[in-house]
């Protein structure tokens, strides 16, 4: 049986030093665009998305260290999002896996640039690795119909009423499109066929949409030192969250479907995916 906080600290260390590499050094000029860089994509995180691309590809028999590029692409996009989701005029967040986020060290004109330029960063580390259809599964995930809109939505309903259809829309764009697109961007560079990339979809969907729900009600019960960010902001905010449209219990059984679901897509797929299963369980089970 996998040790899954011990294989994701591996990959960690593993996404960790390749994102070291690829990231501008802190002095070259403008040195505080490239130090801001760094500090927000190297200050911590589990790396689960990455580490979710690795776990696909490996699933296939394709070694981790074969499709780093990709792996790391997506944590750039992703620590891009990030920045601008805790800017004043977005989420208005000052801690962030607790640190001071982007703007508040920085300043929200370097914020602003900062994640643009760590977005321009990932695409760059992709056409590196030579594969247009990853760049392209990146591109569709993370922009006006994935996660720009999702963030859209997100903004737009805040103190409307709640709404199945909204709150769906926004989690499934926002958060899971990322998390499926992670999963489809490993199976994709690992060589998966047809019937293979469609079952690890749903895989990667359902669990995103999961890991999203879960985020949801450790807002409403955890405490900013678990999380490392604010709780009770979604709240404090009048966000549109699962909770607050289908009730706390509501929310939790829907995890639970999703996450049943996504393991029986694992288990029609000709191939090892205990770790995946691991991950999935790992996600929706977390403290933080």
């Amino acid at each position: 049986m996998v040790n899954i906080n011990t294989y994701l600290k591996e990959k960690q260390a593993l996404i960790d030093t390749a994102l070291k590499d690829h990231l501008p050094h802190e002095g070259t000029r403008p040195a505080i665009l490239h130090e801001a860089m760094r500090y927000t994509v190297l200050a911590g995180g589990k790396r689960i998305r990455p580490a979710l691309c690795l776990a696909t590809a490996e699933a296939l028999g394709t070694d981790a260290v074969n499709v780093l590029k990709p792996a790391i692409a997506i944590e750039l996009l992703h620590s891009s999002t990030l920045i601008h989701d805790d800017l004043p005029c977005m989420d208005d967040d000052d801690l962030r896996r607790g640190n001071q986020t982007c703007h508040v060290k920085y300043g929200a004109a370097n914020a602003i640039l900062t994640g643009d330029a760590l977005m321009i960063l990932s695409f760059q580390v992709l056409a590196e690795n030579g594969d247009p259809r990853l760049a392209l599964e990146l591109s569709q995930a993370a922009g006006s119909q994935g996660v720009i809109g999702g963030q859209v939505e997100d903004l737009a309903a805040e103190g409307s009423e709640p709404s199945a259809d909204l709150i769906d829309f926004i989690h499934r764009n926002k958060t899971a499109v990322l998390i499926r697109a992670a999963v489809r961007i490993g199976a994709l560079a690992a060589g998966a066929n047809k019937a293979e990339l469609v079952n690890f979809s749903v895989f990667g969907e359902n669990i995103g949409l999961a890991f999203q729900i879960v985020d949801d009600v450790l807002d409403e019960t955890s405490t900013d030192e678990v999380l490392g960010k604010p709780t009770g902001s979604d709240r404090d905010a009048n966000k549109m969250t699962y909770p607050a449209v289908y009730g706390m219990e509501k929310a939790k059984e829907t995890v639970r479907d999703l996450t049943n679901d996504a393991l029986i897509a694992l288990d029609s797929i000709n191939a090892d995916t205990e770790v995946l299963k691991a991950i999935a369980l790992y996600l929706v089970n977390r403290e933080n």
